[in-house]
């Protein structure tokens, strides 16, 4: 019997012993070297979000940034309140990377709309906020490496009855 057992544990051990060998020498994510115990190379782009499992909040952003680069040349920002996004509209995510010039493309508020129906892009009483997440943008732009891009607004529309206050624009 336990040559059988080890006829089936002894290859998957030689697996995972060679997966382990390759951690040290293979570039991994920020959370695979946290997660191994390891420290996170210097020349490794991000961080882990491990201490985010753990409640620790210290020196964590208070948005999102994402790049979107596969279907489209895109950048978008997710606050707690907003989710605010632009796009580069004479670009290919499949040949370019980035762009100098962008074009808003949605605002949601995800407190009162969670599920992304209400685009709220160009409403006049959501100007405020598309000014404040497109500057909390640009900034996260910069700090990943990226020039300062020109974002054109969307065109007004009218906004009815919605508003929002000075303070939820800064959600």
């Amino acid at each position: 019997m336990e040559s059988c057992l080890q006829a089936v544990f002894a290859p998957m051990s030689r697996i995972a012993e060679s997966y382990l060998e390759s951690a040290h020498t293979q570039p991994r994510s920020p959370q695979w070297q946290d997660a191994a115990g390891l420290p996170v190379p210097p020349e490794m782009q991000g961080r882990s979000i491990l201490p985010l499992t753990r409640s620790c909040m210290q020196d964590w952003p208070e948005e999102v940034f994402v790049q979107i680069s596969e279907a489209q040349v895109g950048r978008c920002v997710r606050t707690h309140r907003w989710k605010y996004s632009v796009s580069a509209p004479d670009k290919t995510g499949w040949k370019d990377s980035s762009s100098d010039r962008y074009a808003e493309e949605f605002l949601y508020d995800l407190a009162s709309d969670p599920h992304e129906l209400d685009n709220r892009i160009g409403l006049e009483s959501h100007r405020k906020v598309a000014d404040a997440t497109r500057e909390r943008l640009i900034r996260r732009m910069v700090e990943a490496g990226e020039a300062t891009p020109t974002i054109e607004q969307a065109p007004p529309r009218k906004s009815g009855q919605k508003r929002v206050t000075p303070e939820e624009a800064l959600q």
